[in-house]
């Protein structure tokens, strides 16, 4: 469907008001059924101008249902309730709003119904443009790799989403992300067997290995790469910050709740709610 951009504009300026506000919206696809992937990225686009016009600045992208757990976590079929396979992982775009410095909490008024995932972050050293980059150009392009949170926080009633329009016009539930401590290049790491637990208040709710994504992280840069590319006209340039995905299922976040996770051989990370 070719979706007129002004509706597209007035859709993502929903989006947008709901994040600034901390308030959930109705789900677009229940009203525009027809809307399709290049809609939402479309719409995405539009979005991502707004907070540049806001005077935010691009510092990376992200990419969602990279992991058979995640995918599985947020695959729907509308119809049946059962699991649908997704061709292609899908991306949103970072900004230098949603970056967590250090030692800084997470503020849960600020957000919505926030989740947390433990992901592998790439940081570029040269940039990454097209639509036939493959892991190894990656692996090449990459200063580092350090441990990430992500924190989602789909500006939709219920976290709930339809169609295959509305996450990508809401910037793929993107909110927050903290960076690990400690960076290696990534030929210095396991990057297929890294084995990352994750706990909640003491109690672990989740542990996988780095491979879990896609099979190597430096393949869902690629996918991120090629996707940017034929839906976005954009690339990553030398310096952006790339979230890989979810290595395990997300997990809901709520206030006083500590969270560690621990990547092997490459540090842990800390996050506090507050």
């Amino acid at each position: 469907m070719k979706t007129s951009t002004e509706l597209l504009r007035a859709l993502a300026e929903q989006s947008l008001r709901g994040e600034r506000e901390a308030r959930s919206i109705d789900q677009f696809y229940k009203t525009y059924p027809d809307m399709d992937l290049h809609d939402g990225y479309a719409g995405q686009k539009i979005r991502v101008k707004m907070m540049e016009a806001e005077g935010y600045q691009r510092v990376g992208a992200k990419l969602g249902g990279t992991s058979l757990a995640k995918s599985k976590q947020i695959a729907t079929d509308l119809t049946a309730g059962k699991f649908v396979p997704r061709k292609a992982p899908k991306c949103g775009i970072l900004m230098n709003y949603m970056r967590l410095g250090e030692n800084e909490d997470l503020k849960l008024q600020e957000l919505i119904h926030p989740k947390l995932e433990a992901e592998l972050a790439f940081v570029l050293k040269k940039e990454l443009y097209g639509p036939y980059i493959t892991a190894p150009d990656v692996m090449m392009a990459t200063a580092f790799v350090t441990p990430a949170f992500e924190i989602i926080d789909s500006r939709f009633h219920d976290f709930k989403m339809g169609g295959q329009s509305d996450a990508l016009i809401d910037n793929l539930s993107s909110a927050r992300f903290k960076l690990g401590s400690v960076c290696k290049d990534p030929f210095e790491v396991d990057m297929v067997g890294m084995g990352v637990r994750t706990s909640f208040n003491g109690s672990y709710t989740g542990y996988s290995a780095t491979g879990a994504v896609m099979g190597h992280p430096a393949r869902a840069v690629a996918s991120l790469c090629k996707t940017l590319y034929e839906e976005m006209e954009m690339g990553l340039p030398e310096g952006a910050i790339i979230l890989t995905g979810a290595i395990c299922a997300s997990h809901v976040l709520n206030l006083g709740d500590e969270v560690v996770s621990d990547f092997e051989g490459l540090g842990s990370l800390r996050l506090c709610v507050v």
